[in-house]
């Protein structure tokens, strides 16, 4: 029994690094009406010790404030983090969740995903409704092992951007606008 245990400890911390999911975007600052492009990654899948993290499978979910932002779930792009063979991915997202999982069985993932420190699982469009600061967090980010285990990882990376308002032209500067055009309209009509 006591072998079996250290096996299966030997087997689980085989892949234990400082792996991690994370969200970017494509700007830190976005007006109302912009889309956003937001990216999720596999990232540090190489250790200090040059040891690289294979994975077979993605289960992540993302949650966000729909004041803010709205989703389109047809707006999730698969990024072929398994060289465009996996089966999937099954999108279960709704208009407040971005929800994906996907994964192979029986292929080797050592020449896709070889030498790469970070890949890119997929991606969605958000779209700005309104203004303020809007944070994008995990409710489940997990890659998983060629057995359908899931691997040890540190705590996900979120992101957050800010929204601004789109300063409308001030009265002023139309007013004057306005003067010095029909200025020149008169000036014009007098030549």
């Amino acid at each position: 029994m006591k072998k079996f245990f250290l096996l299966l400890m030997a087997a689980a911390t085989f892949n234990a690094n400082a792996a991690y999911i994370s969200i970017t975007t494509d700007k830190d600052t976005y007006n109302v009406g912009e889309t956003i492009m937001a990216t999720v990654s596999a990232t540090d899948l190489i250790d200090d010790n040059a040891v690289q993290t294979y994975f077979w499978g993605y289960d992540v979910s993302i949650f966000f404030d729909t004041l803010f932002v709205s989703f389109d779930p047809s707006t999730i792009m698969e990024l072929g983090a398994f060289g465009g063979l996996a089966a999937g991915p099954i999108n279960s997202s709704t208009s407040d969740l971005v929800s994906l999982t996907n994964g192979v069985l029986f292929v080797d993932m050592e020449p896709i995903q070889k030498g790469k420190d970070e890949i890119a699982l997929f991606s969605f469009a958000l779209v700005a409704l309104s203004d303020g600061l809007v944070e994008l967090s995990f409710s489940k980010a997990e890659l998983s092992n060629n057995i359908g285990f899931s691997l040890l990882l540190d705590t996900p990376q979120g992101t957050s951007f800010e929204i601004a308002q789109v300063p409308a032209p001030g009265t002023l500067a139309l007013s004057l606008l306005a003067l010095g055009g029909m200025f020149f309209a008169r000036k014009r009509a007098k030549s």
